[in-house]
């Protein structure tokens, strides 16, 4: 009897594991392959004295219609975008520089020699610009944004779907190094086989497939140090085709990262036994938080955000930090801290996040702050009636530059050089770890139902601890010394974690 009643229990396991795995490839999702219709950069630079190079590739035999939209740091305004058409196994490359615009302010800029077809076009060496440049414009352009938000950011690629129609797909495809015919592309829009709109409407296109991945370096080219940073790849994003102009004042914001028409997000957790279980979450869509924002120049974004948020969710971020000035290391740390999903109202968009360090850094022998010295270990500036230790991240892109208390450690250096910065003590501590939370923040409004998947798995509802967090990504950016040798420079880029109550 044990034994029929273990195997029974085993076949039910098996069946309830099988559903997960076919829901899950049916729902929104981060791939821990790498690969997906979402590719989401949480970090450019183009300060003075850095450039930030992107590579994107299509892994797949498809010819692909993609959406790459840059973002300004403050308000993730869009500051640039345009379409690139992919044939099959292309790489699209193109770097962010720092330019002068005709006011001499000191702007972000895109730079590619690359000959992928693009719209509006770049790149063609056929009109003898084998390099194209494109200045962001956002503070002539956007309220509140300044020349400096211009220059750091972060990355959105989008697959708007597979291209069908065939003029396009032989114009694109590469012979000899360069595409056979750029201007199919412009063509195809002008006779209407290319057509706006999503689903059916999106003529000439079919639906994603994921398949796209990339690769970014930051590079510090005064002090000789790289930062590799791959992209955040989300699948299963849309079910449907996608395809906008970059010109057409009320759908340049389309496709977005609330436009998919996927209403399901899955994600893995460990449930109160401690065993892994899948979670698949179905949402309800909400008015367009892009129409909401009182600015009467914003268009649609899209009406779909909790999906993507609960993909990206976090309710602690956790990584490393190295400060030591010993032996010539001359450490320093700044961690990014990407918002993506803000814009879209997730979390109260009209609203700062508040987040904090309490009881969250340690050094590397388990030694953790004392919070007793409230001035010691807090951001700065500290909030009026709060603890020192919480701060607001008052930004989409935000830089937490780390510090500590040792008098040798050299206080007018950081890693990324940014002028929004905020600073934040490790007091004596010179390396170890942190944890950076979120508390009081949900995605509960958004909740419709879901399912858990696993043996004993548990019911959920609005307010378990799988909805509780913000939607973040970022890394921390380590450079210092190998040794006394200030040209033996290193930089190198971790990818936060994610902790789960």
């Amino acid at each position: 009897m044990f034994k029929k009643n273990k195997v029974a229990m085993s076949v039910v396991t098996g069946i309830l594991g099988v559903v997960g795995v076919i829901s899950s490839a049916q729902a929104v999702h981060v791939n821990p392959d790498g690969t997906g219709q979402v590719l989401l950069f949480p970090y450019f630079n183009a300060n003075d004295g850095y450039v930030t190079n992107v590579n994107l590739v299509n892994s797949t035999d498809q010819t692909k219609a993609v959406k790459i939209r840059f973002r300004e740091g403050r308000n993730s305004n869009d500051v640039l975008d345009f379409n690139i058409y992919m044939s099959p196994e292309d790489i699209w490359t193109g770097s962010i520089k720092p330019t002068k615009d005709s006011s001499g302010n000191l702007v972000g800029t895109l730079s590619t020699g690359d000959r992928t077809c693009t719209l509006p076009a770049l790149a063609s060496c056929d009109d003898g610009k084998c390099v194209a440049e494109q200045a962001f414009t956002g503070q002539n352009v956007y309220k509140d944004v300044t020349a400096a938000d211009t220059r750091e950011g972060y990355i959105e690629v989008i697959e708007m779907g597979v291209v069908d129609e065939p003029t396009v797909k032989a114009g694109v495809l590469h012979s000899n190094g360069k595409p056979s015919n750029c201007k199919a592309v412009e063509d195809a829009w002008n006779k209407k086989t290319f057509m706006q709109g999503e689903g059916a409407a999106a003529k000439g296109l079919s639906q994603p497939t994921g398949g796209l991945f990339g690769s970014s370096a930051i590079i510090n080219i005064k002090r000789g140090s790289a930062f590799a940073v791959d992209p955040i790849a989300i699948d299963n994003y849309s079910t449907q085709a996608q395809h906008y102009l970059s010109d057409d004042s009320n759908t340049f914001l389309l496709p977005s990262l609330a436009s998919g028409n996927v209403t399901s997000s899955s994600v893995m957790t460990k449930n109160s036994s401690g065993g892994s279980e899948l979670v698949i979450t179905e949402w309800s869509k909400q008015a367009d938080a892009c129409l909401e924002d009182k600015d009467e120049l914003t268009p649609q974004c899209g009406t779909n955000p909790y999906p993507m948020a609960h993909a990206l969710l976090a309710p602690h971020l956790m990584n490393e930090y190295f400060l030591d000035p010993t032996d010539g290391y001359d450490g320093h740390t700044d961690w990014v801290v990407t918002l993506p999903m803000k814009k879209h109202g997730i979390n109260q968009a009209t609203k700062d996040v508040v987040a904090n360090f309490e009881n969250g850094i340690f050094d590397r022998e388990e030694s953790r702050a004392s919070w007793a010295a409230k001035t010691e270990f807090g951001f700065s500036p500290v909030l009026t009636g709060s603890k020192a230790e919480s701060s607001l991240l008052g930004r989409e892109v935000n830089i937490v530059s780390f510090k500590t208390t040792d008098p040798s450690f050299d206080n007018t250096c950081d890693v990324l050089s940014s002028e929004a910065r905020q600073l934040v003590s490790t007091g004596a501590f010179v390396s170890g770890w942190a944890r950076l939370s979120f508390p009081g923040y949900s995605l509960s409004s958004g909740f419709k139902s879901a399912t858990g998947y696993g043996l004993n798995a548990a019911t959920y509802t609005a307010t378990s601890n799988v909805y509780k967090g913000v939607p973040a990504i970022g890394a921390a950016f380590i450079e210092g010394n190998v040794s006394n040798n200030p040209n033996a420079r290193f930089g190198d880029a971790l990818p936060h974690k994610i902790q789960r109550d």
